[in-house]
């Protein structure tokens, strides 16, 4: 299986945005009101909406594909810290979403995403990389915690008109080594 991480081009936007909605909807359908997950990813996983964030020059985004097969993204946001107190004396990006569809999950395909985003924020000169993750989805934390992600604070996500928490985790960025070195671990 080969796995491949490529930025995301104007042309791959309809792709990014049927990918982004079919892993939410993947994602959340058994844990959420099927009413409040069909609003959210109608406000925020339409092609409008993903390519006004494709052309925010603080937004980068990122496919993986497997044998050319689009299973997972990621879109990280540049210089963000929500004023939150635990980022603002630090140069932060966040990663806003990841997701990967349910029949590649244990694929190693969140591992690929999550090394492409650690060498991106490396290679830019980011202090620190950090997340928001539902308290609910409890495999993505422990993913997280294993690539040296804590806890850190909460903030309230809208999902789709409903208000939830969201834990918020960071971690420093490491050298390109220490990451490898890491995911050899994993």
């Amino acid at each position: 299986m080969a796995i491949t991480i490529k930025p995301v081009e104007a042309h791959d936007i309809e792709t990014l945005t049927q990918l982004a909605r079919t892993t939410f909807i993947e994602t959340y359908q058994e844990v959420d009101d099927p009413v409040y997950l069909q609003n959210h990813v109608d406000r925020n996983h339409t092609v409008a909406v993903i390519e006004k964030e494709f052309c925010d020059p603080r937004n980068h985004f990122f496919i993986a594909r497997v044998n050319d097969q689009p299973v997972g993204f990621c879109k990280l946001v540049s210089d963000e810290n929500e004023a939150n107190p635990a980022l603002t004396n630090s140069k932060c990006i966040e990663i806003e979403r990841m997701y990967i569809l349910k029949a590649f999950q244990g694929c190693h395909i969140g591992h690929a995403l999550l090394s492409e985003s650690l060498n991106f924020a490396a290679q830019h000169h980011f202090e620190i990389i950090w997340l928001g993750v539902s308290q609910v989805n409890e495999r993505a934390i422990k993913i997280y915690e294993q690539w040296g992600f804590t806890y850190f604070d909460t903030h309230l996500f809208d999902f789709g008109g409903e208000m939830q928490t969201d834990l918020l985790m960071k971690r420093p960025i490491r050298l390109h080594s220490e990451t490898e070195q890491l995911i050899n671990t994993l």
